[in-house]
């Protein structure tokens, strides 16, 4: 039997024998488990007034939510990329050397409204329907490939606003912090930071229903 199942054991049976959760988690770290494994396990249980301890739902994986979660991610990251694409060509008419604004018949900027006029109304059409099936179901937030998918959006957001300020401090100590340079920094940390929010709102609506378990921030 696996250490796992062997603390989700445990747990169950000291539950049932009406020790408390408390009481529990002390004899759970005095046995070396950590308090974090500890509280893991008991939050596998929910608190309540019925005589057993009743488990809590784990999240599931289907073939049809990886479909749908993977397909609006993709299209969410391309939305992202491509509206980076065209502010930046906006920025370098802008700000930039030329001070011309970009004609629309560049392949840079017929390339990004055009991806942008596929994938946005795509990723906000398939976001409407999650977000509609998730009210009507609320199993569906339990989805271990939405989870794990947000998750990583927000890694990589958060690896992209390090970046781009470790390149705007790096412009700025080498005196190569141009006007154009600045907006673009500003361009990717606001597109960066916006992502971030909308995935940390996607998984805090996913622990919601456990009221009683305690939120973690990243």
């Amino acid at each position: 039997m696996r250490s796992e199942d062997r603390l989700a054991a445990f747990v169950a049976d000291a539950l049932k024998a009406g020790h408390g959760r408390a009481e529990v988690a002390r004899a759970l770290t005095a046995a070396g488990w950590s308090r974090a494994e500890a509280d893991k396990a008991l939050g596998d249980w929910a608190a309540g007034d019925f005589p057993l301890p009743v488990p809590r739902p784990r999240p599931a994986v289907s073939a049809r939510e990886a479909l749908v979660y993977g397909l609006m991610f993709v299209a969410l990251a391309v939305s992202v990329v491509q509206a980076l694409s065209l502010g930046f060509a906006l920025i370098d008419g802008w700000l930039g050397q030329d001070s011309a604004p970009p004609s629309f018949g560049t392949w840079r900027v017929r390339s990004a409204v055009a991806s942008l006029a596929v994938f946005a109304p795509l990723f906000l059409v398939l976001n409407l329907r999650v977000a509609r099936a998730a009210r009507a179901d609320r199993s569906l937030r339990r989805s271990a490939v939405r989870d794990w998918l947000a998750h990583a959006a927000m890694f990589v957001a958060a690896l992209t606003l390090v970046g781009d300020l470790v390149s705007a401090l790096s412009a700025a100590l080498g005196g190569g912090l141009t006007a154009d340079f600045a907006a673009k920094s500003a361009l990717v940390a606001v597109a960066a930071a916006l992502v971030y929010a909308y995935f940390r709102g996607f998984t805090r609506s996913a622990d919601a229903p456990a009221a009683d378990t305690a939120s973690r921030a990243v």
